[in-house]
Formats: C-alpha cells, structure tokens, sequence
C-alpha cells in the first residue's frame, strides 16, 4: 500500500488554483482594455482615418508632423478685376480683313490678353482674333480701334484712335497681374492678385509707329534733340500719363506740321 502525503498534495493543488486565477485575471483585464479601446475609437469619428493621414503625411514629408508650428493652411486663390477692356457687351461695327467685309451692329467685348474680339452670334459667343480685323466702331460713343492689319506692327491688338490725322495718337491696352502679398502670420497684405489695365501711348505716322516714354523725363528725353518740342513739353508740363495732355501734344505736331 502507498502512502500519500496529502499535505503535499494540497499545496500542489492550491497552487495550480492559484496561478489559474492570476491568469484569469490577466485575461479578463486584457478583455476589458480591447472593448474599451474599441469603444474610444468609435466614440471619436475619423480616428482611424487620421491616423492614416498622418502616416501619409510622413510620407510626403508634410509640415503638420515634422513640426505643427510650420502649419501652412491652403486658402482659396481668388483674382479681382477681368482681362476685358470692358465687362459689358457693346454694339459695334466690325470691319474684317477679308473680302473687306463688315458686320453691322453686333454685340460684342476686347479680351485684352488674348488679344481677340468675343462677339455674340445666334445665342453663342464667338471670338475673332485681331488678325481678321481691321478695325471696330463702336457704336453708341463712336470709339475707333484698329489692328496691327493696318498698322504692320508685330504689337498685335487693338489700338483705340484718340488723334486720326497726319500724326495719330493710339492707345494700346494692356493687362498685368498683381500677385497677392498677403501674409498669413500678420494677416496683412492684400489677399487676392488683381488684374491691373496699362496704358501704351503710339504716334502713327505714315507707316512709322513711335511709342511714347511712359515718364516726363523719358517724354523729354525721347525729344531733346528737337527744341521745339523740347520746350513745348517743358513749358505746357505734358503728361505723358493723361490722354488730354497727350492730345495737345500730337495737336501741336500737326498744327505746326513738325515732322518726326
């Protein structure tokens, strides 16, 4: 007969019993920690979506992770002003290159920057480049802009007659853009580029087209080896930045029939 210590024996069993609560324990603890991390994520919507956003913009080396004080926020692009000399439709005669022909009366607007007519024909728009066109009339101020057609100039566009005699005074138009300056840290600066319209002032003369120095020194500059007109530009303070000024100008030059 075997004898057993049972003693012994409880200790064992006691043990076991022991480590299998511990390990329940641990179990049910690591249970809860999973259902509790489940619910916080589907308590936060898009958790999991930031997380892979982040790790995309590791990836691209976005600023929002190497350093959140470098934060560059996009903001939309927005441009003031139009490339048109004028937004409005206005009725005008256009006289073409071809066959010489003319249409009457049509609705029409000048895009400055392509340096084409938009016309409205039959319920569409359709676009004349300043090469079909010799000139255009506008109808209700009666303003005349003619073409490098007539001109055989290589400044393609359109030329607004403001003097049509022996020496002509034209204006070209042209647009620039203004960029944005503005600063987002000192919220400062103009927010939108702006679309910014130029003057160009032409003599036409024959088959010469002599454009005008934008600035008073230039203006004098330009004729300082004519006295004449040295003088008179001196003396009648000609603007070279104000058409009616430039009008007395080129009504001097025919008045006087100074040739240039």
């Amino acid at each position: 007969m075997k004898l057993v210590n049972l003693q012994n024996s409880d200790k064992k069993g006691s043990g076991e019993s022991k480590l299998k609560v511990i390990m329940g324990i641990g179990l049910f603890l690591l249970l809860c920690n999973q259902s509790s991390f489940g619910q916080s994520s589907r308590g936060f919507p898009g958790a999991s979506s930031m997380r892979i956003e982040a790790n995309s913009m590791k990836l691209f080396g976005g600023n929002v992770v190497n350093d959140p004080n470098k934060l560059n926020l996009s903001r939309k692009k927005t441009q003031i002003g139009s490339f048109y000399l004028c937004d409005d439709w206005k009725k005008a005669d256009i006289y073409l290159v071809t066959d010489s022909s003319v249409i009457k009366g049509i609705e029409t607007r000048i895009d400055l920057q392509r340096n084409e007519l938009e016309v409205k024909y039959k319920g569409e728009v359709k676009v004349l480049p300043s090469f079909r066109i010799r000139s255009i009339v506008f109808n209700i101020d009666e303003d005349l802009f003619i073409t490098e057609c007539i001109l055989k100039s290589s400044q393609k566009g359109f030329y607004k007659v403001l003097v049509d005699d022996e020496n002509s005074l034209l204006c070209r138009y042209n647009t620039k853009i203004q960029p944005s300056n503005y600063n987002i840290q000192l919220d400062a600066g103009q927010k939108s580029s702006k679309i910014v319209k130029e003057q160009n002032y032409f003599i036409f003369k024959g088959a010469d087209l002599i454009q005008l120095g934008k600035t008073k020194s230039k203006l004098k500059k330009q004729f300082n080896k004519r006295p004449k007109l040295y003088d008179f530009i001196n003396q009648n303070k000609i603007n070279p930045k104000n058409e009616r000024s430039l009008v007395q100008f080129v009504d001097y030059l025919n008045n006087q029939k100074i040739q240039l």
